[in-house]
């Protein structure tokens, strides 16, 4: 198995590899060749229109589909007055194909673009031996290249919920796996190369999750046991607002919550603090 068919077999296997060009330009010039044709139609149909509406046996076309619609093929003049209607019939053509077009672009631009380390691994791909060796010879060989990075999109593009989830998967495994993960697990057997390993999305969520999870239930405790040997109010003051922004930096980081739930659970973290503060010094100084 070589070329395409090689090609096809590794985005068979692994969805978030089926990784194509957009053509991103191209389809925005064959949009603006069809907004061209359809705006001198527009203005061959206005002109018509005022031709018609000046004749009085044309009149009644701009108030009457029937009188538009219906002539004599035999009758030369008929013909003429027929010539509205057949360019409302070309336009029908034209539009129904400039908004299908329209519409399937917009489908287009709403699917997401490769995650980094996927076009990585396909470029890897692409190059090694015992791999994809340079299957494609022809004019779409650099299709992948830096230079068109921009224009591609992925079938199903792997998206990580938030940025602490995404340096989990691209940094943290990378460098588990060039450690100890080739030693102790098995590669992928799918046919498409020599020294794949393939880890389970659920798996690294989960592992993304536990952490986000360990993190969040330590944050509020490390903050009130640090004020608990501090004995300087004023030290412990700047210390609430030392944490508070780290636990809203963990938020924004760890999760996917909104602005206005960053801003309600922070300030939850920092009254929890100032609380604990305010008893302290009320056991003080009683």
């Amino acid at each position: 198995m070589e070329g395409y068919a090689k090609i096809s077999q590794l985005m068979g296997c692994q969805d978030t590899c089926a990784i194509y060009r957009r053509f991103r330009r191209l389809n925005s010039l064959n949009l603006l060749y069809l907004q061209a044709e359809l705006t001198h139609l527009e203005e061959e149909l206005e002109a018509l229109a005022k031709r018609d509406a000046a004749d009085p046996e044309r009149r009644f076309h701009a108030r009457d589909w029937w009188s538009l619609s219906q002539h004599n093929d035999d009758d030369e003049d008929d013909e003429s007055a027929a010539e509205q209607w057949e360019k409302v019939l070309e336009i029908r053509e034209k539009l129904e194909q400039y908004n299908d077009t329209l519409l399937k672009q917009a489908e287009i631009a709403r699917l997401g673009a490769p995650a980094p380390q996927d076009i990585i691994f396909l470029r890897e791909w692409w190059r090694r031996p015992g791999m994809g060796y340079f299957p494609l010879v022809g004019a779409d060989r650099n299709s992948y290249s830096e230079e068109r990075e921009r224009d591609l999109v992925a079938v199903k593009a792997r998206s990580a919920p938030d940025l602490f989830t995404r340096w989990f998967h691209d940094g943290l495994v990378s460098r588990w796996h060039g450690w100890f993960g080739r030693n102790a697990k098995d590669q992928t057997e799918l046919g498409i190369g020599h020294g794949i390993y393939e880890y389970s999305d659920a798996w690294l969520a989960g592992g993304a999750r536990v952490i986000a999870t360990v993190v969040a239930s330590l944050l509020p405790t490390v903050s009130v046991v640090i004020q608990y040997f501090i004995h300087d109010d004023l030290v412990k003051l700047y210390l609430i607002v030392l944490a508070s922004a780290i636990f809203a930096l963990a938020l924004a980081v760890m999760t996917n919550a909104r602005m206005v739930e960053v801003f309600a659970a922070t300030s939850a973290y920092a009254a929890v603090n100032v609380v604990f503060l305010t008893n302290t010094v009320v056991e003080q100084a009683g």
